[in-house]
């Protein structure tokens, strides 16, 4: 340890040679001669265990109201993944050590962070990760550790898994949790919850969890409504330009499936006026390769705006499914039944419409032969480019939300040949759409629709088809889904 300082103050502190309060995030020292604190790290070593922060007394009491509201979204999440912690791996506050190479000298936090992002990029194929990651400030780290421990968890998760290294997951794991109480920490903090810096650890975290799982495989639904409740609290404009629109263009599919699955009650606040401008990239390039035309951005904000109004149908549908199926169905209001039906309708419109002008863009898909010998396939559907592939899948699940909805309304329309057609679509795209570190989280919101209306057989087939999922990508776990059905029905 020859040439690490033995102060535990922060840098200031200790280049000025004067005594630490240590409180964090910002010391007393900082506070009262308006500096900007640059934090407790040190260059030598990337060190979780001694970066856990200490609560401030009374620190409630100072919470402006925005940042109790959110901080208490939070708090169910961050227990349950604690406890996660605590009972299947190593404990976020003991010390794990995650250092560069001796020779030539250690990078610093954010050189370190940095080259892993990019270990990421390169040993996962750029046509797997073009936007996913590319939201993210790599200037941006150095300066914060919530950041810095949320980046370097997802990132060593990726790339552990990419590799079958599961050294780097579990060290991935161990920085996860470090990172999740100082997530805490800001959040509960008067000016920190606010910050583009806190709401990018919110969403790597969130995302780690996709992919990770902790608590439970569908703990990153309790996280991702927290990251709403952030989001809201913002506004609109707080999101409007640079780094923090890039994040909500990232983020918005996960909102929308948050509240597909894990409904508030409400409608998606994304959909609202106010928001609907705030998920438009409108050309702008945030997340786009410059080589994507104008049109074709257009179009993939189109997608996210249809699909932000999908939660207002397939909760009501759902509600009305269930009812029947138990054997407690109450004949709902006929208003509202109507009302249902036209959203419905006007929604289905909307959605072919886009298909319209997608088609335009995207070619439809040609056969190929399935290369999988447990595939009930003998063609699956190849695309020219995953992303595409995912939007053709995501337009036959919302179309089939939407049928299930006129069925129920007991709308007066034949669906049979169109829902089991629209079945095997996503059924045929698993093979190719799914396949590689990030085919999964390309076809989730599919496959789960898909499997509703599935026959038996191939219920059974898509559970196997998830037991493989799982391995990289958490929130596919089947223990989430219904048995498979034990009629006849179905489509096949």
């Amino acid at each position: 340890m020859v040439g690490v300082p033995r102060s535990t103050g922060c840098q200031l502190c200790r280049k000025r040679r004067v005594k630490c309060d240590e409180v964090r995030p910002r010391c007393g020292n900082c506070c009262r001669y308006g500096a900007d604190c640059p934090g407790y790290g040190r260059d030598i070593k990337f060190v979780t265990g001694k970066h856990v922060i200490r609560q401030r007394k009374n620190a409630g009491d100072r919470d402006s109201q925005g940042s109790s509201k959110v901080a208490s979204a939070f708090s169910t999440a961050s227990r349950s993944s604690w406890a996660s912690q605590s009972s299947n791996g190593p404990s976020p506050a003991s010390e794990s050590t995650v250092s560069a190479p001796q020779r030539p000298p250690r990078p610093n936090r954010a050189e370190f962070v940095s080259t892993i992002v990019s270990s990421v990029k390169a040993d996962i194929s750029k046509a797997d990760i073009s936007g996913f990651l590319s939201w993210c400030e790599l200037d941006k780290l150095g300066a914060k550790a919530v950041l810095d421990g949320a980046m370097c968890s997802l990132a060593l998760h990726l790339v552990g898994k990419e590799n079958q290294d599961e050294s780097l997951v579990s060290h991935s794991r161990t920085i996860y949790g470090y990172s999740l109480g100082q997530l805490q920490t800001s959040l509960r903090h008067e000016t920190e919850w606010k910050t583009s810096e806190t709401l990018c650890a919110a969403m790597l975290l969130c995302i780690f969890e996709l992919f990770a799982g902790t608590n439970s495989s569908d703990s990153w639904l309790l996280h991702a409504r927290g990251i709403g409740v952030l989001i809201e609290q913002r506004g609109p404009a707080a999101h409007s330009e640079g780094w923090d629109a890039s994040m909500i263009l990232a983020f918005r599919g996960v909102l929308i499936m948050c509240d597909m699955f894990f409904p508030s009650g409400e409608d998606c606040f994304l959909s609202r006026p106010e928001w609907k401008p705030v998920i438009r990239d409108g050309g702008r390039r945030l997340l786009h390769p410059t080589g994507h035309a104008v049109s074709t951005i257009h179009v993939v904000d189109e997608f996210f705006e249809r699909l932000a109004e999908m939660p207002s149908v397939l909760a009501p549908t759902y509600v009305l499914r269930e009812s029947r199926t138990m054997g407690t169905f109450k004949q709902p209001d006929d208003a509202k039944i109507a009302a249902l039906a036209l959203r419905s309708i006007e929604y289905r419109r909307l959605f072919n419409a886009w298909y319209d002008r997608f088609t335009t863009i995207a070619p439809l898909p040609y056969e190929i032969a399935s290369q999988d010998p447990d595939s009930p396939f003998d063609r699956v559907l190849q695309y020219k480019m995953p992303w595409m592939g995912s939007m053709y899948i995501g337009y036959w699940a919302c179309l089939l939300i939407l049928q299930e909805a006129l069925l129920q309304c007991e709308w007066p329309e034949e669906y049979e040949q169109s829902r089991g057609e629209m079945v095997r679509n996503i059924l045929r795209s698993i093979e190719t759409v799914g396949a590689g570190t990030m085919g999964p989280y390309r076809v989730g919101f599919g496959i789960r629709i898909a499997y509703e209306v599935a026959s038996a057989e191939l219920q059974l087939w898509v559970r196997r088809v998830l037991d493989r999922f799982t391995k990289t990508y958490a929130a596919t776990d089947k223990s989430t889904y219904p048995a498979p059905r034990a009629d006849d029905g179905g489509y096949s």
